[in-house]
């Protein structure tokens, strides 16, 4: 069993549970709750909160299964992690924003790490 990729999985499945849980309250209630918005809007935005949980339960899901010796799956699973680092690294300073606002881009970097370091050896 490949450990970079256990501990890639086991902390994408820890950044699952803090979006679930932790965004569950901060984001996607308040955003549920809102009446000001217009339900294209709110309700699309909901919509692409579970989409990215789905997501995030996939990329555990395949590093997991990399761990075990699916290459194949260990680089789907790396390959989410770096769209996710690479996304959220990059769209703060396009919004003008600080990371203080929008950290979520770095957690994924030590995943993309631990998975290519457990695929690769680098």
């Amino acid at each position: 069993m490949n450990l970079y990729l256990v501990s890639a999985a086991g902390l994408s499945a820890c950044w699952m549970l803090v979006h679930a849980i932790i965004g569950g309250r901060q984001c996607e209630r308040p955003l549920a709750a809102n009446t000001t918005l217009p339900d294209e809007v709110r309700e699309t935005m909901i919509l692409c909160w579970h989409l990215v949980t789905g997501m995030l339960v996939l990329m555990a899901l395949f590093l997991a299964l990399g761990a075990l010796g699916r290459r194949d799956m260990a680089l789907a699973g790396v390959l989410l992690a770096a769209m996710s680092a690479g996304i959220g690294i990059f769209v703060p300073p396009l919004r003008r924003l600080s990371y203080a606002v929008l950290p979520q881009g770095w957690l994924f970097v030590p995943v993309m790490l631990l998975g290519a370091w457990g695929l690769w050896g680098v």
